[in-house]
């Protein structure tokens, strides 16, 4: 029998077990650094950080193909942030340490989204809502000429007023 405790953690291959986040930023050794001084962690832990249960490591993103698409396309972003967090972990002990880890990244003005099971745990559904893609019916050209379209027309109306 186990007790309550054990039955609250996270086990291999949990959906708490990994997140990964997207960061809008060259260097990964640069937003693990900047990140480290921020939290005012120890120096001392090498390339990788631990936030609450979660080790946090920096990578190129390997799905970044460095051409031009939408500001808010995350799995474009160059830089992602892997966090992982031991077997023994509460998956409410590693939401808070993820949600630490991207709301520190957002004050200090970085982009970031938060890929995993439980983006809906995370503020922002993990940064998806600060950063939403057009919808798939409207496709970027369609958001470029809807604004065009709209300042031709604000223009146009100004226009006939001042007449």
């Amino acid at each position: 029998m186990t007790d309550d405790r054990e039955s609250s953690l996270i086990g291999p291959g949990s959906a708490y077990s990994d997140v990964s986040i997207y960061v809008d930023a060259e260097a990964a050794p640069r937003v693990l650094g900047w990140l480290r001084d921020a939290l005012g962690l120890n120096k001392e832990d090498g390339a990788e950080l631990t936030v609450g249960p979660v080790r946090v490591y920096g990578a190129p993103n390997d799905y970044s193909t460095g051409r031009h698409a939408h500001p808010c396309d995350f799995l474009q972003w160059p830089t992602v942030l892997e966090c992982q967090a031991p077997a023994e972990s509460e998956p409410g002990a590693v939401a808070a340490a993820v949600t630490i880890v991207l709301e520190t990244l957002w004050c200090g003005g970085w982009k970031a989204v938060a890929a995993c099971d439980f983006e809906d745990e995370l503020p922002a559904r993990g940064g998806s809502e600060r950063y939403p893609l057009p919808s798939p019916s409207e496709g970027l050209s369609q958001v470029r000429m809807g604004r065009w379209k709209s300042l031709l027309v604000r223009g146009g109306k100004k226009k006939r007023n001042s007449a």
